[in-house]
């Protein structure tokens, strides 16, 4: 290995990255890579420079800071385990609220059902008590008797038993149906009630969302991440840089008719997704941003992490050459 003092500078040419990379890596390992010396400039070991290419290889791999930081313990016996905060998951909390209307229905059903039980019971004692007295004057059971007798009185005690057996069933087929036989709200109307009860969710969705983000958002400055972690702000005309407004507003200004955008946001719980679709076009240039706000030493910005053209993932070069196109029109 050279004998040169190992400084950021001699790292990044020695891994082929630029030197802001190799001080990023110090800011997301600050106790992995080990210095040598604080002066100026700060001169680092020979270990120093096998973590920072570990780590160049890793992100290459398209692995997070978590599991790159899992890696450079399992591999430098100087690199701490990683102490990762983990976050329960709360239960969703369910609850439900029941109209007003509904309420009323399911008492009204309770009251009847109640009314239509004191009927049943008084039925059963009438029938009781006209079998007591048919015993007490000595006619003959009706079930016995031939149904060929034509006398008058036991035809008039079997049109009598005929219509107590049918309000019975009657009763009985109302008390199995739940249908109310007083003033009130029928079954079929409790349960169209019950269909429209009203259920409240007390914790996030963690579904795709369909909406605009909030205006605040819309006005901060857009940055791309690429795959080493780096930051490059989008500019525009001038190099300056520009926001999700201006790139919407530029794109609505220079982009009509057939060729005309539509612009599409939904959330989700890594962050937002911009969908800018060419609807009516003939061969259509779709994008697909995914992007979160972060904070940085300069405030919040907006970061594109993934950028997609007609389904096909694209650098970001060439978003930045699509914007430098669309100002320069």
């Amino acid at each position: 290995m050279s004998q040169m003092p190992l400084t950021h500078k001699r790292i990044a040419r020695i891994l082929g990255v630029s030197e802001t990379t190799i001080k990023s890596y110090r800011r997301k390992f600050p106790d992995c890579i080990p210095v040598a010396s604080k002066g100026k400039p700060i001169q680092f070991t020979e270990e120093a420079l096998e973590v920072c290419r570990a780590i160049r290889d890793l992100f290459s791999s398209g692995l997070s800071i978590e599991e790159t930081h899992q890696r450079l313990a399992d591999r430098f016996e100087f690199v701490a385990q990683p102490v990762f905060e983990q976050q329960e998951e709360e239960a969703e909390v369910v609850e439900v609220v029941l109209p007003d209307d509904y309420k009323q229905a399911m008492s009204s059903l309770a009251t009847s059902m109640v009314n239509l039980s004191m009927k049943q019971e008084q039925m059963l004692k009438k029938m009781a008590s006209i079998e007591a007295r048919l015993q007490q004057l000595g006619v003959p059971d009706i079930a016995a008797a031939p149904q060929s007798s034509t006398d008058p009185v036991l035809e008039e005690i079997r049109a009598l038993a005929d219509r107590t057996e049918a309000l019975w069933e009657a009763v009985s087929c109302s008390m199995e149906q739940g249908i109310t036989v007083s003033e009130g709200d029928s079954a079929q109307e409790i349960d169209e009630h019950g269909r429209k009860a009203t259920v409240h969710r007390m914790v996030p969705l963690r579904e795709v969302i369909s909406h605009d983000p909030p205006r605040k958002m819309l006005a901060l400055p857009l940055l791309i991440q690429d795959n080493e972690g780096e930051y490059t702000p989008l500019v525009g005309r001038g190099n300056s840089r520009i926001t999700l407004n201006d790139l919407r507003a530029s794109l609505m200004t220079h982009f009509v008719e057939e060729d005309a955008y539509t612009v599409r946001w939904s959330e989700n719980n890594s962050g937002w997704q911009l969908d800018l679709l060419q609807e009516r076009a003939q061969i259509p240039h779709n994008i697909c941003l995914t992007m979160a706000q972060t904070s940085t030493l300069r405030g919040s910005v907006m970061v594109i992490k993934d950028m997609t053209t007609n389904g096909h993932e694209i650098t970001p070069g060439a978003l930045q050459d699509f914007i430098s196109d669309v100002y320069s029109r």
